[in-house]
């Protein structure tokens, strides 16, 4: 009789424990867990000094977070860079438009997103869909707001055997802009790329999806003047 309790009551203590103790990041389900690093992540932005309505706020993955020289190169724009790494179009719409684009009231918005949707085998569809309830909620909370997506970067490697869907996307957010005003699709997948069909070796750090400087000097060249063209004459004087 004994020893037919004992297992019962180890299992009982056991639950007990799990039931009783504490709550700990490494308890959570894999999805809570991501949820409070995303939060952490734009906590940090979000302690950056406030830039002042009408500015031009760009947010994105690693491509956009890593582009240092943003200020200069479209300089004199007033440009607030709050790209975060790893981020895909569905950060982009649940955290980073509501969190990081809204409060502020940008002038304009430039986005990049997709090179971590399609290299987790997202399609060319399920990344569109995502870009839309972003553009969608700008232009539901800030009408004059203009949006500028940039192409997906054709990174070597691993991720350039999806250079297909790289290009059905491009196409289906190059398409979705052409519907609405306010947004403008830039292709900076062009430039990076060679005579050849693969990408430009010399724009992309060796080993690494990410850009050289040469690379964000291609970005440069399609992005500064589109923006200096639109956003110029709406400059605003930065905030001390």
């Amino acid at each position: 009789m004994k020893a037919s309790r004992a297992p019962r009551l180890l299992a009982l203590t056991c639950f007990l424990a799990t039931v009783l103790s504490p709550p700990s990041l490494l308890s959570l389900p894999a999805s809570s867990a991501d949820a409070l690093k995303w939060e952490s992540l734009v906590a940090k932005k979000l302690k950056l000094p406030a830039p002042p309505v009408g500015a031009i706020l760009c947010i994105g993955s690693s491509h956009m977070a890593l582009w240092k020289t943003i200020q200069a190169d479209l300089a004199p724009l007033h440009v607030h860079n709050f790209g975060i790494g790893g981020s895909k179009m569905v950060h982009a719409a649940e955290l980073f438009v509501p969190r990081l684009v809204i409060p502020f009231k940008p002038r304009a918005v430039v986005l990049y997103e997709g090179s971590n949707d399609l290299a987790s085998k997202a399609t060319p569809e399920e990344v569109l869909e995502q870009f839309q309830k972003v553009h969608q909620q700008i232009h539901e909370a800030l009408p004059e707001t203009r949006l500028y997506v940039l192409g997906i970067v054709p990174s070597p490697g691993r991720r350039f055997e999806r250079w297909d869907a790289i290009q059905q996307t491009n196409t289906l957010l190059k398409n979705e802009a052409k519907s609405h005003p306010w947004i403008k699709f830039l292709d900076t997948t062009t430039p990076l790329m060679g005579t050849k069909g693969l990408p430009r070796p010399e724009c992309f750090i060796p080993n690494d999806v990410h850009m050289t400087e040469l690379g964000y000097e291609a970005w440069k060249a399609v992005v500064a003047p589109a923006l200096l063209a639109a956003e110029l004459p709406f400059e605003v004087p930065e905030e001390r």
